[in-house]
């Protein structure tokens, strides 16, 4: 089964998660930390929680041995938002094709990934 996640702030990366599911006849599954990151506090706090890759619970679907999975998720001050951070170090990056979501910052930690989709600009379509 292909599984794919995501974690948004604004909606975008729900979009796009919606969009890979389409194009891999996957299933969307959110991932969440019960934080509210909305308006420019929130902005503020998930850049901080990002460079200094904190971590938070993160309640998701766990995935199945054997499932292809997606993560879209934003870029964060050039990193993880923590409740990714979580999902990946428990899921394992090997197994996830990342797909990292920005308007025009790249991911700074982009190794290990199975695979690594990079949308990025104001038109955030995607091709698998």
């Amino acid at each position: 089964m292909t599984r794919v996640y995501y974690f948004t702030r604004t909606g975008d990366s729900e979009k796009i998660a919606a969009s890979v599911a389409a194009q891999t006849g996957g299933t969307c599954f959110p991932i969440r930390d019960g934080r509210r990151w909305s308006g420019p506090f929130g902005f503020l706090r998930g850049g901080y929680y990002a460079s200094r890759k904190k971590k938070l619970p993160a309640s998701y679907e766990a995935p199945r041995e054997g499932d292809a999975i997606y993560l879209c998720f934003p870029i964060w001050a050039g990193g993880f938002p923590p409740a990714v951070r979580t999902f990946v170090d428990e899921v394992g990056r090997g197994r996830i094709v990342a797909v990292p979501t920005s308007m025009s910052g790249r991911l700074s930690e982009p190794d290990g990934f199975a695979g690594l989709i990079e949308v990025v600009g104001p038109d955030k379509r995607v091709k698998v």
